[in-house]
């Protein structure tokens, strides 16, 4: 479904991926509306992937009362944001590719400033900042990029030439049947900088991603996704652990530190029941247990700053801290049927 346009060729097209989101795609497009960019000279484009909450339709109701030129794409399967993000894309008529997640808001200065910072640059990656920071606990999830580096890509520019010589998004990184996804943003970034491209920032292209609603099963759901971190690593040997999961603290990069709390919490569980049916002192892994949980904990609750000390949803998550890396061992070992080495 098209609004009707001159056919001149836009500037940009805005490529957003839909799913079951109906008040928040609406939110988005109205942000857009706001644009300083002409609205004749981009366009949105969004393909929706099966949606079964009426999305599709709250689309449709919007498109003739906005200033821009729209296309809904309906998938005739559902396949993830990664091919929901292909599907747009081939529909795409300008040169410039801006990606968008449907629970985001951009500024009004986002494709004015994004179409500027992408001179001289394969793509760029925008400034996503997380809304309403006092919202913030350990079972809600939010998206922050405020340097680079991370490639999320609810908000990035690229050129469209990019994707003619890479290809799109990587459509295995999502188990249908579970409905999870992760790292294909990651992957088209790799690709990217194996083979030569250049990948800049955009600091003044700022969308806003909020918090969303908090859920006890948040923290279980996000590390169900790691199942298909043995698909990145395969595909990508040689950047894979530099590009992913680095923390910075006091100065210093840690790369996968989360995964790392993860087999070290185990394997401190394992050592006390082998202690303790050893009858050998079991002390020692206990505390090791405790230590690794606390640090888990610690990066489940530390974007909440002072918050973390003095907030009672802090403390509930300790408990379901606990169960977490039980969950993501099960989705590694998910992830060795669902990416068989070839």
């Amino acid at each position: 479904m098209h609004t009707p346009s001159s056919g001149a060729e836009p500037d940009v097209s805005v490529v957003i991926p839909l799913y079951n989101s109906s008040s928040l795609v609406r939110a988005c497009l109205d942000m857009l509306r706001s644009q300083t960019l002409d609205p004749q000279r981009f366009e949105v484009i969004v393909a929706d992937d099966c949606s079964t909450d009426g999305s599709a339709e709250a689309v449709e109701g919007m498109v003739a009362d906005l200033p821009f030129p729209l296309t809904l794409v309906r998938r005739s399967e559902n396949g993830g944001p990664g091919a929901a993000r292909n599907s747009g894309i081939q529909v795409a008529r300008a040169p410039v590719i801006a990606l968008l997640d449907a629970d985001t808001e951009p500024l009004p200065e986002w494709l004015e400033e994004g179409l500027k910072a992408i001179e001289g640059f394969d793509a760029v990656e925008g400034c996503t900042e997380i809304g309403d920071p006092e919202r913030i606990t350990p079972f809600t999830h939010q998206t922050e990029n405020t340097s680079g580096g991370t490639f999320p890509t609810c908000n990035m520019f690229v050129r469209r030439a990019v994707f003619q010589r890479i290809g799109g998004f990587d459509t295995r990184f999502y188990d249908r049947r579970a409905r999870v996804h992760y790292r294909e943003d990651t992957d088209f970034a790799l690709r990217m900088l194996e083979h030569g491209m250049r990948i800049g920032f955009a600091e003044k292209a700022k969308v806003i991603h909020r918090p969303l609603s908090p859920s006890w099963k948040r923290p279980l759901q996000l590390a169900r996704r790691y199942r298909h971190d043995r698909l990145l690593r395969r595909l990508h040997p040689d950047t894979f652990h530099r590009w992913t999961d680095v923390y910075t603290i006091f100065g210093h990069r840690f790369g996968r530190l989360r995964q790392k709390l993860y087999w070290a919490y185990l394997g401190g569980l394992a050592a006390t029941v082998l202690a303790a049916v050893a009858s050998l002192s079991f002390w020692p892994p206990v505390v090791w247990s405790a230590g690794c949980l606390l640090g888990i904990w610690w990066l489940h609750v530390r974007r909440m700053g002072r918050r973390a000390f003095t907030s009672l949803s802090s403390l509930a998550a300790l408990p379901v801290c606990a169960v977490v890396p039980f969950v993501y061992a099960a989705s590694v070992a998910r992830g060795v049927f669902l990416h068989p080495a070839k």
